[in-house]
C-alpha cells in the first residue's frame, strides 16, 4: 500500500485539525451570545471567527439552492424477497418497485448526484420536485433487482463502493465485481462514489494516517479500475466529524453524504449532505412538503425600485394597517437601544420601522446583540449568528437582503450562512442583511396558519400589534404595521390583499413602531401615549416625501409619549 500523502507532516496535520475544530466551536471555546452593530459598546466574549469556505467557483451549499428542497434516499441491498435471514436495511424487489411507482405517482423527478452537486453549489437549477437515489455497499442485488427497475423508469442512481470488498461472493450479500461496475458505467444514468476501503464503523475514530488511507486509496483505486473521476463520498454508517470532512475535501472529494435525516439544502455543509434511509421515503416526502408549506424551498429575488415616499392608512379585511412605500432603504444598528424616531432623526432619514430580533428581550435592557445574520449599510461584511443553541429555532426563517439594485428573501440555514462569502456569492454587492420572524406573503399569496407555524415562533398567532417589511408589485420596499392586535395569519391575508407581493414579520408586540419624521404612526402599546420600547436595529427610508404623505402623517400621528423628551444623539 502506498505511503500516506502527508507522512512527515502528521504532527502538523493534527495541530491543524485541532485549530480547525477550535474555530468551529467544537472544542469548548466560549460561546458567543450574539452580534452587535458597528458601534457596539456591550462587552461580550470575542467570537470565534469561522474559516471562510473556498472562493468562487463556490464549493459550498449556496443561497441560490434554497429555492428547492430535495430528499436524498439511501438504499442498501435489493433482494429477490425478504426472508428470516434478511437484514433490516434490505429492500425486496417488490418493495423497491412500489417505491419507484410512488415516486412517479407523486411527481418526483430523480436526478443524479452530479446534478445535486451542481444545484447545491448554485451552478444549475434542479427540478422543483427533484429526488436523489443512492445505494451503499456495492451489493450485487443492485444489478440483479434494482437496476432493471431503474432502467425501466429512466431514473439515475449512484452506488457507493468500498473497494476492499469488490467482487466478494461469500455470504448472503455478494458484491458487484469490477466488470459489473464497468458495464453499469456505460449508462449515463449510473454513477459510482467512494465508500472507503474497509468500511470502518466510525472513520472519525481512526488515527489521521488511517483516515487518509481509507479515503485516498479507495478513490485512487476506483479511478484506476473504472477510468472515471470519483468526486463523491458516502461515509460508512454516515459517521464523520469536522476533521474527516476537511480531509475528504483536501483529498479531492467535492461532496459527501451522512445518514442524518433531513433535506439536502438544510445540511450543515457540502461535505455532510443529509440522507434518509429508504424505509423513511414517505417521511422524506412529508418533510419536503412541510418545508415548502412553511416558506422553505422558495426564494424571492427581484429588481428594487425607489421613487417618492408615500404613506397610506387603510382597513383591509377588518385589519387597520399603515403602509410606507418607496425611497431608499437602509438598515441601522444602535450602540445600545433607541426609539425608531431617534434612528430616523440621527440618520436624516424620512421614515423608519423597528427591525430584526435581538438576543435580550428584557424591556429595560440596553443589550444590542441581534439574532440571525446581519449586515447594516455601514458594515463591511455580514455577521453570522454563532449562538448554536438557537440555530434549530431559526432554521428556514426568512432572511431579507438588498444591494440597491435587487432585493431578495431566502430561507435561513445557520451553518452555511455564517460566512460573508455565502451572501456575496448570491449578491456580490449586498449592503443590508437581516432576519424576519416568519414569511407572511410569497408571490402575492398569504401563507396559511399551518405554513407560518412550521418555522415561526409559538407566539406568532397571539394577538399583537405587528410590524412587517415587504415588497410591492413595483419593486418598492414597504414598511408597515397594524394598529390593533392581530394574528400573523390575519395580518398576512390583509397585506396580501393590500398589494404586497412578498412580506416578512419584523419584531412585533412592544417593539412595533412605524415613524415618518417626528410622527409616530403605529405603536406596540395599547395605550397610545406610551412609547414603543427602544430597539437595537431599525430600517429607515431616505428620499422625498410626497406632500400628501407628509400631511397625512402629521394628521395621523399618535399623541406624544408621556415619558418625556426623545433622546438626542
Amino acid at each position: 500500500m502506498r505511503a500516506p500523502v502527508f507522512p512527515r507532516f502528521a504532527p502538523g496535520f493534527r495541530l491543524w485539525v485541532c485549530l480547525a475544530l477550535m474555530l468551529t466551536g467544537l472544542l469548548g471555546c466560549d460561546s458567543w451570545q450574539g452580534h452587535a452593530g458597528p458601534r457596539n459598546e456591550v462587552v461580550t466574549p470575542t467570537p470565534a471567527v469561522p474559516a471562510e469556505p473556498p472562493k468562487p467557483p463556490y464549493e459550498e451549499i449556496a443561497l441560490a439552492s434554497q429555492a428547492r428542497r430535495i430528499p436524498v434516499i439511501m438504499y442498501h441491498d435489493v433482494v429477490a424477497e425478504r426472508t428470516a435471514r434478511s437484514q433490516w436495511f434490505d429492500c425486496s424487489a417488490a418493495e423497491f418497485e412500489e417505491q419507484m411507482a410512488l415516486i412517479a405517482s407523486r411527481g418526483y423527478v430523480p436526478i443524479s448526484i452530479q446534478d445535486l452537486y451542481d444545484h447545491l453549489t448554485g451552478q444549475r437549477e434542479a427540478p422543483e420536485s427533484a429526488i436523489v437515489l443512492t445505494f451503499d455497499d456495492n451489493y450485487q442485488g443492485f444489478f440483479d433487482h434494482a437496476w432493471p427497475i431503474l432502467k425501466r423508469y429512466g431514473y439515475p442512481s449512484a452506488v457507493f463502493v468500498h473497494t476492499g470488498f469488490v467482487g466478494k461472493t461469500e455470504g448472503d450479500h455478494p458484491k458487484m465485481s469490477w466488470e459489473t461496475l464497468r458495464e453499469l458505467l456505460k449508462d449515463p444514468l449510473f454513477t459510482v462514489g467512494s465508500h472507503t476501503i474497509t468500511h470502518p464503523d466510525d472513520i472519525s475514530t481512526l488515527d489521521p494516517t488511517a483516515q487518509e488511507v481509507e479515503l485516498r486509496d479507495s478513490k485512487a483505486e476506483l479511478e484506476q479500475q473504472l477510468g472515471k473521476d470519483i468526486d463523491f463520498l458516502a461515509y460508512p454508517n454516515g459517521k464523520n466529524d469536522a476533521a474527516v470532512q476537511a480531509l475528504s475535501k483536501a483529498l479531492g472529494y467535492k461532496m459527501a453524504f451522512s445518514i442524518e435525516n433531513g433535506l439536502a439544502e438544510e445540511s450543515p455543509g457540502i461535505m455532510a449532505v443529509h440522507r434518509y434511509v429508504h424505509t423513511r421515503l414517505e417521511k422524506a416526502m412529508e418533510d419536503r412538503d412541510r418545508a415548502r408549506l412553511g416558506g422553505a424551498g422558495q426564494i424571492f429575488r427581484g429588481p428594487m425600485s425607489g421613487g417618492p415616499i408615500t404613506y397610506v392608512k387603510k382597513e383591509v379585511n377588518g385589519v387597520e394597517i399603515s403602509l410606507i412605500s418607496g425611497g431608499s432603504p437602509e438598515s441601522i444598528a444602535s450602540d445600545t437601544r433607541e426609539g425608531v424616531r431617534d434612528f430616523v432623526a440621527r440618520t436624516g432619514a424620512q421614515a423608519g420601522i423597528n427591525g430584526t430580533f435581538f438576543a435580550m428581550a428584557a424591556i429595560k435592557s440596553t443589550d444590542n446583540r441581534l439574532v440571525g445574520p446581519c449586515k447594516t449599510h455601514d458594515q463591511s461584511s455580514v455577521l453570522g449568528d454563532e449562538e448554536q443553541s438557537r440555530w434549530p429555532k431559526l432554521r428556514n426563517r426568512p432572511v431579507m437582503m438588498w444591494d440597491g439594485k435587487e432585493i431578495a428573501m431566502v430561507p435561513y440555514q445557520p451553518e452555511t450562512m455564517r460566512y460573508d462569502s455565502a451572501f456575496r456569492d448570491f449578491m456580490p454587492e449586498v449592503t443590508d442583511v437581516f432576519m424576519g420572524g416568519v414569511w407572511l406573503v410569497h408571490q402575492g399569496v398569504p401563507l396559511t396558519r399551518e405554513g407560518q407555524s412550521t418555522f415561526g415562533s409559538k407566539d406568532i398567532q397571539d394577538p399583537r400589534r405587528r410590524a412587517f417589511i415587504g415588497v410591492d408589485t413595483n419593486g418598492q420596499i414597504v414598511l408597515g404595521a397594524s394598529h390593533e392586535s392581530v394574528s400573523s395569519e390575519k395580518l398576512a391575508i390583509a397585506i396580501a390583499e393590500a398589494g404586497l407581493m412578498e412580506a416578512m414579520l419584523l419584531d412585533s408586540g412592544f417593539s412595533t413602531s412605524l415613524v415618518i419624521g417626528e410622527s409616530i404612526l403605529a405603536s406596540g402599546h395599547s395605550t397610545p401615549t406610551t412609547p414603543s420600547r427602544p430597539v437595537p436595529h431599525a430600517i429607515v427610508l431616505r428620499g422625498a416625501l410626497t406632500p400628501e404623505a407628509e400631511t397625512l402623517a402629521k394628521r395621523e400621528a399618535l399623541p406624544p409619549p408621556r415619558e418625556g423628551r426623545r433622546r438626542r444623539r
